[in-house]
């Protein structure tokens, strides 16, 4: 047993029970021609101009600023109107622009609208750019809307450990607690090992001292732990070999020496 511590892209969307239309998302049986208002004209004819802009930098400032104007009108709309876009750079980049507008403005709806997806890739996709978009500001919160949408079923984009990560580089202890009081197993031990590598990086000892304590033994668990005693090293050399001296002989301790300079 492992010694605890030491005192020292694009997107094809299509939504749920909707047949796939490359026209719009709406059934061809009652699709109609949509009534724009002179504001939606505009944007639409805006964003003509812009997709054939060649300064890249000036095209992505333009369609981020259309992004946020296209949100405020109607984001359900805006998308819409993005996903029958040929696929390609410009669409990818006006999605995401549009998910981060739209989670910034209501995170809560832009992801119960994803919800209805019906592509669990794109569910992925476009939760993931919401959360990411609201971990910028509020990590926690962040977290807490990927849970309430799935992400601990359907997480192998790793956003959540990602998100924790974010909230660990501004509050190490409290990313820390609130990954302890998440239930045991393997999806608990990837958040536990991410948070404990960047806390490793300002206070290796209480890293060391949570994967220890707190993972439960194996491959995972020896991966956090050299990911550690690595930032360790840099920082307090000393202090890691007495750590890695106290590993239990076999393969753990074997890799933990050969970290160590000549």
């Amino acid at each position: 047993m492992l010694a605890t511590c030491i005192v020292a892209t694009g997107w094809i969307v299509r939504l749920r029970h909707e047949a796939p239309q490359a026209e719009s998302s709406r059934p061809a049986a009652t699709r109609q021609e949509p009534q724009r208002s002179a504001t939606a004209q505009d944007i639409l004819t805006e964003f003509s101009r812009i997709a054939g802009e060649t300064d890249r930098v000036r095209r992505d400032a333009r369609l981020l600023a259309l992004a946020g104007r296209w949100s405020d009108a109607g984001p359900e709309d805006a998308l819409d109107f993005a996903f029958g876009l040929p696929p390609g750079e410009v669409r990818d980049i006006f999605l995401r622009q549009l998910c981060v507008a739209w989670a910034r403005k209501d995170a809560e709806k832009a992801l119960a609208w994803s919800d209805r997806l019906d592509d669990a890739a794109d569910r992925r996709q476009i939760s993931s750019t919401v959360c990411i978009a609201v971990a910028e500001s509020d990590p926690h919160l962040a977290l807490g809307l990927a849970l309430r949408h799935g992400s601990e079923d359907d997480d192998s984009g790793g956003l959540l450990e990602n998100i924790s990560a974010q909230w660990a580089d501004r509050e190490p202890t409290a990313a820390l607690d609130w990954v302890r009081t998440q239930p045991g197993g393997e999806w608990h031990d990837r958040l536990l090992a991410r948070v404990a590598f960047v806390l490793s990086r300002s206070d290796p000892h209480t890293a060391a001292c949570r994967v220890a304590k707190d993972m439960e033994p194996g491959t995972m668990q020896d991966e956090a732990v050299i990911s550690i005693l690595h930032q360790w090293i840099m920082k307090d050399p000393q202090a890691a070999a007495t750590w890695a001296a106290a590993f239990p002989e076999g393969d753990l301790h074997s890799r933990a020496l050969n970290e160590f300079p000549n």
